[in-house]
């Protein structure tokens, strides 16, 4: 895939959302989310694609997304698209010049 993937092809606004961590009363950690940046981008479903980890089914891809570069993107952030979420499982680039990003991803169901 080249550097251009077409700006029609990102035909969703997409809200990044990094974990923000705070200790709560009994000594654990509570996990919420924040906005940190928007992206227009290719969100495609996937069919019940597996990702393995030492041999263990681990989780399951239902989404790929393809997006402008984030230089801040970790593993621990997910999208969100209205009242979807999705939850990044792995990422790589996506192009030999590191423009666009894909996110393999799992929706996550309330």
């Amino acid at each position: 895939m080249s550097a251009g993937l077409p700006s029609g092809a990102r035909r969703h606004l997409l809200t990044l959302e990094s974990p923000v961590d705070a200790l709560d009363d009994n000594g654990g950690v509570s996990r919420t989310y924040a906005a940190a940046a928007t992206r227009w981008a290719r969100l495609t479903p996937r069919t019940n694609d597996m990702v393995f980890r030492a041999d263990q089914q681990a989780e399951n891809i239902t989404h790929e997304i393809l997006f402008r570069a984030y230089p801040g993107l970790t593993g621990a952030m997910r999208f969100r698209l209205g009242a979807r979420v999705f939850q990044i499982l792995a990422f790589d680039e996506a192009d030999e010049k590191g423009v666009t990003t894909r996110a393999l991803c799992e929706e996550i169901r309330p």
